[in-house]
């Protein structure tokens, strides 16, 4: 986390955290894992120990370079086989990529820049030249449900630029953008608590985009979002859109115009686009909307390719019809299996309207968010457990749950 995000967003996370009733023991070190036949307690530096059942460990990334060792290969002091720009070894005849290799004194630890790296040699062993020079670590978590996502440079400071921050406790959320100097571009930034704008506020940034007047209209949505000159449409054809898969906006919108892949699942088998980490979906599903406008197309506000209805729409016939089961739902107005998307929205209709245990639905438990519901359509459904502060179809908070009721 010192890595994505500052200061003031560590303590808006860990207050989140807090709230749903854990337990954070900060700035401790381990010395010892204590139990006879199984773990009883973790014994600190701090002479304190901590009663538990079980113990998982994020260890992180440790280059694997034992083979390097032995073939006599330079490496790092902490681990990693040393590499240049056009990820040679030593050894000039030997290339290293991913995880095991050591850039520049860094070790990537995700996809996407294993790509590039493979991209890399593989242009240098056909003939070509392309340097491999460093990787944008933006990147969007999801925390336990909590949204964390950095871009950019989150941790600019003046005077190189001048910082906008937004911050309600209430509701755990805390933005903060780095702006030039001279108000024009953005620099990076951080979220938490609500990142719907990653996406957007990225490609500003990779894209050196013009910032609209007030560039604090980037994260005060009420007052008109990212602004036009931050729109999905006003990004330039090479803006890269899917990183997992070097999908460019141009890509995506040829697609949808000559192949007419006019589904985020269409996509996805005509582009690749959406089919690695996944985060790139809505900014997907926005250029395709945007395209299909563009082109005179009929655009339909539909929840998946498997319901070609609204949420508002199924939530109407839902009602309308006394439908209780996922299954029945599917039968009368679906096709195929469903998926992780029209699973918990019908889940969420079905606890707004009837006020049932969802969990007797295997078929709709895909998902292991404390609420089953999500975010669809730019709305946050019901949660269907018994829970104090509970929030209506629409989004808003509700009175806390007292019993049987009906919204």
């Amino acid at each position: 986390m010192p890595r994505q995000i500052d200061s003031a967003g560590s303590h808006t996370l860990e207050s989140s955290l807090r709230r749903l009733g854990l337990q954070l023991h900060l700035n401790k070190s381990t010395l010892a894992i204590e139990g006879k036949n199984h773990i009883e307690s973790l014994q600190f530096a701090d002479d304190t120990r901590l009663a538990v059942d079980m113990l998982v460990i994020s260890a992180g990334i440790r280059p694997r370079d034992e083979l390097a060792r032995l073939a006599g290969l330079r490496v790092g002091t902490r681990g990693g086989i040393i590499v240049n720009e056009k990820l040679q070894t030593s050894d000039k005849r030997i290339y290293a990529i991913g995880e095991c290799a050591l850039i520049s004194g860094m070790v990537y630890g995700l996809v996407a820049p294993g790509y590039d790296m493979a991209d890399a040699v593989v242009t240098n062993l056909t003939g070509g030249n392309k340097s491999f020079t460093g990787f944008d670590m933006s990147t969007k978590l999801k925390l336990i449900g909590q949204d964390v996502a950095s871009f950019g440079d989150p941790f600019a400071s003046e005077p190189d630029c001048r910082s906008i921050v937004f911050e309600d406790r209430h509701k755990g959320v805390y933005k903060r953008i780095n702006v030039s100097a001279d108000g024009k571009y953005l620099l990076g930034g951080v979220l938490v608590g609500d990142a719907s704008a990653y996406n957007i506020l990225l490609q500003t940034v990779n894209n050196r985009l013009v910032l609209p007047p007030d560039p604090e209209d980037l994260i005060l949505g009420s007052r008109g979002g990212a602004g036009e000159s931050a729109g999905v449409t006003s990004l330039p054809d090479e803006a890269l859109i899917c990183s997992c898969e070097s999908v460019t906006k141009a890509a995506i919108c040829t697609a949808v115009t000559e192949q007419d892949a006019t589904t985020i699942d269409a996509m996805k088998k005509c582009t690749k686009a959406g089919t690695g980490c996944g985060g790139c979906v809505p900014l997907v599903k926005d250029l395709i909307t945007a395209t299909m406008k563009a082109n005179g197309q009929y655009v339909r506000n539909t929840v998946c390719e498997h319901f070609d209805h609204s949420r508002q729409e199924l939530f109407d016939l839902v009602r309308l019809h006394s439908v209780r089961t996922y299954g029945e739902a599917l039968s009368k107005w679906g096709k195929g299996d469903g998926c992780e998307v029209c699973k918990p929205v019908l889940a969420s209709i079905f606890a707004s309207l009837w006020n049932e245990t969802i969990v007797k639905q295997a078929t709709i438990q895909d998902s292991n968010d404390r609420y089953t519901g999500q975010y669809t359509e730019g709305r946050e459904l019901l949660c269907s457990s018994p829970h104090p502060g509970r929030r209506d179809h629409a989004g808003k908070a509700d009175r806390p749950w007292k019993g049987r009721e009906e919204i």
